[in-house]
Formats: C-alpha cells, sequence, structure tokens
C-alpha cells in the first residue's frame, strides 16, 4: 500500500491522531485525549492521545521484541527501507507542508521547500550511509556491511578495530519547531544501524509525526521497529526516558 492509497488529509483536522504500536493504531490505554490548537488562529484542531505508562511500557516492549529480528537484517534490506520512506515523503511533500504550517506556524513554503526535502535527504543519507560503510584512515574493511573496521594507523605500529552493534531500543523525544524533521533525524540513523525505537512527539505538534507513522507502516516497516506514543512529558516521556529497556 501507498501513502497516497491512505489519501492523505490536507487539513489537520481531519487527522485523527492514534498511538502506532507494533504495527498497529491503537487508542491510549487510558482512553484520554489532549486538544491541539492552530498557532496562528488558536482553533482547535484535533485530539491527541494522552498516553500513559502502560502505552509506553506496550511501545517498548513491541520495540524490544523486533530488535533481534531489525538488527539481523542485512544493511542493504534496511537502506531499501530507508529510502521507500524517503520517496513517500517527497511524494507527499505539499500535503506534509501544509500540514506542519497548520499545526506548527510556519510558511507552507519554507515547509515544502526545507522541511520535508530534509526529512527524505535524512533517510536517504542513512541509506547510503550504511550501504557504502565508513571508510576510516587506511582501513581495510567497510565498517557497517561487516561491523567491524581494522585501521592501521603506522605499518607495524598500531592496530585499532572498531566494532559497531546495535544497541537495542532507543527512546526518541522531539520538540515543536521542527515538528517532522526532528523525528526524522532521530529515527533515520536509529533505526538505519539496526536499533528499534519509541518515539514520543511533542504534544504541541503531533500531526506530522502521526502522518510520519502512516507513512511508515505504509512502506512496510516492520512491526516493532518503530513505535510512536504520543502525550505529554509527564504521563509519557517521564515513563520513557526512565524504562528499563
Amino acid at each position: 500500500m501507498t501513502m497516497s492509497m491512505l489519501n492523505m488529509p490536507v487539513n489537520a483536522k481531519d487527522v485523527k491522531i492514534m498511538n502506532y504500536i507494533n504495527g498497529e493504531f491503537v487508542a491510549p490505554t487510558s482512553g484520554s485525549y489532549l486538544m491541539s490548537y492552530n498557532p496562528a488562529t488558536g482553533e482547535e484542531m484535533t485530539p491527541i492521545p494522552d498516553s500513559m505508562a502502560k502505552d509506553v511500557d506496550n511501545a517498548v516492549r513491541a520495540a524490544k521484541n523486533a530488535f533481534p529480528m531489525w538488527s539481523n537484517m542485512p544493511a542493504t534490506e534496511r537502506a531499501a527501507m530507508l529510502n521507500r520512506i524517503a520517496d513517500m515523503i517527497d511524494e507527499n511533500c505539499q500535503k506534509l507542508a501544509t500540514l506542519e504550517s497548520q499545526d506548527q506556524g510556519k510558511p507552507v513554503m519554507m515547509a515544502a521547500m526545507y522541511d520535508m526535502p530534509t526529512c527524505a535527504n535524512t533517510f536517504r543519507q542513512f541509506a547510503k550511509y550504511i550501504v557504502d560503510g565508513i571508510m576510516e584512515t587506511k582501513s581495510t574493511a567497510n565498517v557497517m556491511m561487516t561491523k567491524m573496521s581494522v585501521t592501521k594507523n603506522e605499518p607495524g605500529t598500531m592496530m585499532a578495530v572498531t566494532q559497531h552493534v546495535p544497541a537495542g531500543v532507543a527512546g526518541l523525544i522531539t520538540p515543536w519547531n521542527f515538528p517532522m524533521q526532528m523525528v526524522c533525524e532521530k529515527i533515520a540513523p536509529c533505526i538505519a544501524v539496526g536499533n528499534t525505537c519509541v518515539v514520543k512527539p511533542t504534544e504541541l505538534t503531533s500531526v506530522t509525526p502521526f502522518v510520519l507513522s502512516q507513512i511508515m507502516d505504509a512502506a512496510g516497516i516492520p512491526a516493532g521497529v518503530v513505535n510512536f506514543v504520543f502525550g505529554t512529558g509527564t504521563n509519557a516521556g517521564e515513563p520513557l526516558v526512565k524504562h528499563k529497556d
């Protein structure tokens, strides 16, 4: 399924925000919602899940379960997924820019010319990074393809071995000023190198981060690799940063 088939709305009032956990769009366990507002007019836009610790726990569990599969997936396959996400962002650039303007307040032209292309290019950059590898000084191996590089500064004097191993589940919390871009800049490097994540966007600007979850789902991201939990810093952000996993 492509995002165009999902008929992305161009009015933020028509975006029905839900948590995205383990490949499913779900309501918050509390049943509670917050209201988001258009910063230019002060008008109510759309409800946002007021997620709690239980939602965070469900999301972290999903990410933890997905980690072995995702971290062992060949870099070329992860790169293909990142490139599909980038293509779908480009395909919907103008609609995403319109939603970003309504939710955050920046001009549509700025979002269309800068924010959205940067989002797409971020995914492409890290897709290329994991396929091409990091070429260190006099390195004898490509890092990301082999998960190891060997650097010899001078023959017979020193050998440094660097291993690149995915860390596990990452908690990603983003601010209001670049809602879509900041989420992309955290997700792309995280999942590119084999980690999984739980994303908690700010409750002030949650519209385009939610639409990004729809894009990623439509692109075919495996369940649990990326999870979105919406809500406040107190109710959702704090349980995320304090989570044992």
